[in-house]
């Protein structure tokens, strides 16, 4: 995928999403079709799941891709398995799955790339990587999370601004990137 598609696609979703933070009908109910809806699940985690199966499956030797049979069913058993045994705050988990395999993916677009402010789109996808671990292995500060900005609308609007921001800079890295080269090249290291 494209370097410049992949940032510009990013702040275009980080754009919307700070929309969606200043609207309190829109953030509200994404947190309930979040939290209680029964399709949610199968969305982020059925989208998520296959995603990361899809990436087991075309596994390279270097990365035990002689096992990857047995990873894809040991992963596609713990991806159906939770349907039956973890169904709270599924959604979660299975946006936190998501959250990973497209930072992967925004990763490896950027990978030996000499792109402006580089080191911040790195940071930015980090950030995503730390965020996906803590909802996925703590559900509920999500589930806090929300209903804080449900309820402190001053919260609301300066987390709707600083995603704007990063949303227009990521977009403005995207359409400029060509015309702007980093001040040091990797290839006078």
């Amino acid at each position: 995928m494209s370097v410049n598609f992949t940032i510009f696609f990013s702040g275009v979703v980080l754009c919307i999403l700070s929309l969606l933070m200043v609207k309190k009908a829109a953030l509200d109910g994404a947190y309930v079709w979040l939290m209680f809806s029964k399709r949610a699940p199968m969305v982020t985690l059925g989208i998520g799941g296959m995603w990361f199966l899809w990436n087991v499956l075309h596994m390279s030797t270097a990365d035990f891709g002689e096992y990857r049979g047995i990873f894809f069913l040991a992963f596609l058993s713990i991806i159906l398995l939770s349907f039956y045994g973890m169904r709270e705050l599924l959604a979660v988990r299975g946006l936190s799955v998501l959250l990973l395999v497209c930072s992967d993916m925004m990763l490896d677009s950027v990978y030996c790339e000499e792109i402006f402010l580089k080191n911040f789109f790195v940071a930015f996808v980090y950030g995503i990587i730390i965020f996906a671990m803590m909802i996925g292995s703590m559900p509920h500060l999500l589930r806090d999370m929300l209903q804080r900005l449900l309820l402190s609308r001053l919260l609301r609007t300066f987390c709707g601004i600083l995603a704007l921001a990063c949303g227009l800079l990521l977009i403005f890295m995207a359409l400029f990137s060509a015309q702007m080269k980093p001040p040091i090249s990797l290839s006078a290291l």
